[in-house]
């Protein structure tokens, strides 16, 4: 659970596109924050900045999501999907949270 998830490729392109306390939810997504909930232990006060970028390279995702906040002990934690943000679905967030946490 140490591990460093910064982001060390594919550094291109990343726009911000919100910034949100936990507790408030995400507007463009009515489930993500449950989700985060059940998935973490990420106190509902933190802000999470939400940025997305869109890749043309034929080995990367042709969208992704990244999700950025402080985390006390772990400092700055990056959690990368593979998908718009609108279109994240339970199964993403499952699948990308255990790659995330091991």
């Amino acid at each position: 659970m140490g591990e460093d998830h910064t982001i060390k490729a594919h550094q291109h392109g990343w726009n911000s596109v919100a910034k949100i306390k936990l507790s408030d939810g995400f507007p463009f997504h009515p489930k993500l924050s449950s989700w985060f909930s059940d998935y973490s232990k990420i106190p509902a006060s933190t802000e999470i900045e939400v940025l997305e970028v869109s890749c043309g390279e034929a080995s990367c995702p042709t969208e992704e999501t990244l999700f950025v906040w402080e985390e006390s002990g772990f400092g700055r934690r990056e959690f990368r999907i593979s998908r718009k943000k609108e279109k994240i679905s339970k199964m993403d967030m499952d699948l990308s949270w255990k790659k995330f946490s091991s």
